[in-house]
């Protein structure tokens, strides 16, 4: 199992996940329209009860939450592939989204690719 910090702002009802040493991403940092989908994403997890009543009660006193959850080998990885070519934070997603081009596509070496060419 894996520690990993689940970070969650009320404001954009944006999610990312940090690893233990506390800098570094891990997978994309996504915005939802609403609680309900943030609330998916830590039952994915695995979140605790404690956590998750510790969670709900950061929302409604300072608008974010940090919980601890443990992921599985199985549930890292596909957090970590989920994140390959997803280089935006959550302030330009929330631009990306006031203009309407949210979200936006991954980055590949394909539309690297198709991008240069002349």
């Amino acid at each position: 199992m894996h520690r990993v910090l689940a970070n969650v702002a009320s404001s954009e009802w944006s999610v990312h996940f940090i690893a233990p040493d506390g800098k570094t991403r891990i997978g994309p940092w996504l915005l939802h329209d609403s609680h309900e989908p943030v609330l998916e994403i830590l039952a994915w997890c695995g979140i605790s009860d404690e956590e998750l009543a510790e969670h709900y009660s950061s929302i409604r006193r300072w608008g974010g939450s940090s919980a601890v959850v443990m992921l599985t080998d199985a549930k890292l990885a596909a957090l970590i592939e989920r994140g390959l070519g997803w280089p935006w934070n959550g302030y330009e997603l929330k631009q990306m989204k006031e203009a309407g081009k949210y979200p936006p596509q991954r980055v590949t070496l394909a539309s690297v690719r198709r991008a240069t060419k002349g």
